[in-house]
């Protein structure tokens, strides 16, 4: 993208949450109390941390989502303002902000409990009101932490408008066929590609083959996040591995939200699935270098750095 293009209009629909993290030696079992060693407090929720990843990543983003009437949801809109982004469709719901609790091992691997508290406030009907942000973008983002009736309302009107739509189908679940149809690219890691194509999410199936079992249901492509591997790129006529960026990982959180922003921003500026999956692979990789999920999403700058070593 050159100074005189204009940004990639990206509309994103989906959770806020505050987020409270420790880190600790060894991820607990069940009835185990862990000493850990650090507490942080930072902002959270994957729609809200991809609509900021792809602010950071050179995009013109709007947000819809529901936040609570409390101290954690003004900082939520402080966020997003000091991020430029248009908050103008976020709601104020009756529910407390939502929330989330992070347990941190020392090797990067997490663990997450959620608390959805207002984001489960985000209607159909709401999403339909605000139909206009997605009307007047080039790519819709949703994830799958508010409810499955906000994501389909959010697909009819952006299939209705020609606005692609990038459907991070996590949390992990079971969707409508309507919705899965409506979709233009699913961007799901190992497990959630598994749970779309129909198998246990730990199931013994290859991802390019359960890929090409998601793209049987109506996406028009299936790009699988793979982690320190990577990702993968499957449509009808190709499947194309994407290398992974080595980095001394630190904290893992995040990272996928790093990946979605940067491949919308990508997919908005007209790059091919191939190209954008490249810059998605990169930020995610950069995400990984810092603690808590917002202050790991990297800029673009930051992004093209990785690219160019």
């Amino acid at each position: 993208m050159t100074d005189d293009e204009p940004d990639a209009a990206i509309a994103v629909v989906g959770s806020y949450n505050h987020d409270m993290s420790v880190t600790v030696p060894d991820l607990p079992v069940p009835g185990e109390t862990v000493m850990g060693e650090k507490f942080e407090q930072n902002a959270g929720g994957k729609g809200s941390n991809q609509a900021i990843a792809a602010a950071r990543g050179g995009g013109d983003v709007s947000f819809i989502g529901s936040v609570g009437d409390d101290r954690f949801g003004e900082a939520a809109r402080e966020l997003w303002a000091e991020e430029d982004i248009d908050a103008a469709g976020v709601l104020t719901g009756d529910a407390p902000t939502g929330a989330a609790l992070i347990h941190v091992e020392e090797s990067g691997e997490n663990a997450i409990a959620v608390a959805p508290g207002s984001n489960h406030e985000l209607s159909g009907a709401s999403v339909r009101e605000k139909q206009a942000v997605i009307e007047d973008a080039d790519v819709l983002v949703t994830q799958l932490e508010t409810p499955i009736e906000s994501v389909q309302a959010a697909a009819t009107v952006g299939e209705a408008a020609g606005t692609e739509f990038i459907l991070d189908p996590a949390p992990a679940q079971e969707l409508p066929d309507e919705l899965v149809a409506a979709v233009d690219v699913a961007t799901p890691n190992e497990s959630e590609v598994r749970v779309l194509a129909g198998h246990d999410p730990d199931a013994d199936v290859e991802e390019a083959e359960t890929a090409r079992t998601v793209l049987d249901r109506g996406p028009e492509a299936v790009v699988v996040t793979l982690g320190a591997d990577g990702a993968l790129v499957v449509t009808d006529d190709q499947t194309v591995a994407v290398p992974p960026i080595a980095v001394d990982v630190v904290d893992t959180t995040g990272a996928g939200d790093a990946f979605n922003g940067a491949f919308a921003v990508a997919r908005g500026e007209g790059a091919d699935l191939v190209a954008a999956a490249e810059r998605g692979v990169a930020a995610g990789a950069a995400a990984c270098t810092e603690r808590g999920a917002v202050p790991s999403l990297p800029s673009r700058s930051t992004i093209d750095s990785y690219l160019d070593d």
